[in-house]
């Protein structure tokens, strides 16, 4: 059974050398989503189990996360103190088409990529305090957090495809 998210610990103060490797798998999570979801019948998409986000809903949140992370950049490079709340609960994404779902998760995603590569070495290490968590974080920090986020809803979208394709 997967850890839950926020009982995660979690470590921050990564160097700037270490953001293409976060943005590699940031760069992968479009192309992973979009294979777990080719051919998957909407209702299977759809699905809630157990009172838990459906597939579709997962990855609407990483897109509407992402829209935070890239207000998120800016607050940091611009210098404010405390970062911008996350997003807890998704728009319901189920009458959605996946391929709209999925390119709303890709438009921002994409964004956020290429912000991050705008970013210069001197604003790279200025950090801002994460609201929930209650430490600095870099947008070199943000990159790696975000990457381990979407490893977290890749496996719950792995645990509603199991739970649902071999029953």
């Amino acid at each position: 059974m997967a850890l839950p998210w926020f009982e995660r610990n979690l470590k921050f103060g990564y160097a700037p050398e270490m953001l293409p490797f976060f943005l590699e798998r940031l760069q992968g999570t479009i192309i992973r989503l979009e294979q777990k979801v080719r051919g998957i019948d909407d209702k299977i998409l759809s699905r809630k189990l157990e009172g838990k986000w459906s597939i579709k809903e997962n990855i609407g949140h990483l897109a509407e996360v992402d829209e935070v992370g890239n207000k998120r950049i800016t607050e940091m490079t611009s210098g404010i103190a405390v970062l911008s709340p996350a997003v807890f609960e998704p728009k319901d994404y189920n009458p959605w088409h996946i391929e709209k779902v999925l390119d709303l998760f890709r438009k921002n995603r994409l964004s956020n990529l290429k912000k991050y590569k705008t970013l210069s070495d001197e604003q790279l290490r200025k950090s801002s305090l994460h609201p929930r968590l209650k430490v600095q974080m870099t947008p070199v920090d943000l990159a790696w957090f975000d990457a381990e986020h979407d490893d977290h809803h890749l496996v719950k979208i792995n645990e509603i495809l199991d739970y649902t394709l071999n029953k």
